[in-house]
């Protein structure tokens, strides 16, 4: 089993000293074994893929663990870092967050680990809420413009799937579930990896 640390900051000028420092006291007191601390420095407007969470995750499997000081060290919203817990658990890996003394096994029932998930749901499906509501101002106010809005015709946009396109198309034309191609490709939700797979045509191949 591995147990790996992350880290990050956001500018050249800040380090990962303290970050690193916290996870080895966490692991020594838990008796946890660190395989590895994976450190970054970006910058929290980046994607979740450019902050690098998607590689740590790539690098761990089902028994594994993961330590972060902190839940923004892995998520820069609280609808992305929930996405991000889940994706964490059905993976079976299990997430330690030191400052909030939560442990989040994919298996766990602990009523305080619920409660917890149960809140930062609902501040996502708030948070979803007023981006919808930024976005349809947004877009109304452009139509008053006269701005035509919508995707132009036969526009693809980019996905986080196009870097795995070719090994999606070779495990679905085995005949893999698309939860086991998710599982191996480290990222993703059955609705969304459906959904590439449809509209980039990798059914009919």
């Amino acid at each position: 089993m591995t147990t790996v640390g992350y880290t990050r900051v956001s500018t050249q000028t800040q380090d990962t000293d303290n970050q690193r420092q916290e996870i080895l006291n966490y692991a020594f007191t838990h008796k946890l074994t660190i395989d590895d601390i994976i450190e970054t420095t970006i910058s929290s407007k980046k994607s979740t893929k450019e902050r690098g969470i998607d590689a740590v995750l790539e690098r761990l499997s089902s028994g594994d663990s993961l330590i972060v000081t902190k839940l923004d060290r892995i998520g820069r919203s609280t609808i992305e870092v929930l996405q991000i817990i889940q994706d964490i658990k059905d993976k079976g890996i299990t997430l330690y967050i030191i400052k909030d003394s939560l442990i989040v096994n994919p298996n766990d029932t602990n009523p305080i680990t619920q409660m917890f998930l149960t809140l930062l749901s609902g501040f996502a499906q708030m948070e979803r809420s007023f981006i919808s509501e930024r976005t349809k101002s947004a877009l109304q106010a452009r139509k008053d413009k006269g701005i035509k809005l919508g995707r132009q015709k036969g526009q693809v946009v980019s996905s986080k799937y196009d870097i795995h396109k070719e090994k999606i198309q070779e495990l679905y034309d085995l005949g893999v579930p698309i939860s086991k191609i998710i599982d191996y490709i480290g990222t993703g939700t059955r609705q969304s990896l459906n959904n590439y797979i449809k509209t980039r045509g990798l059914l009919s191949q």
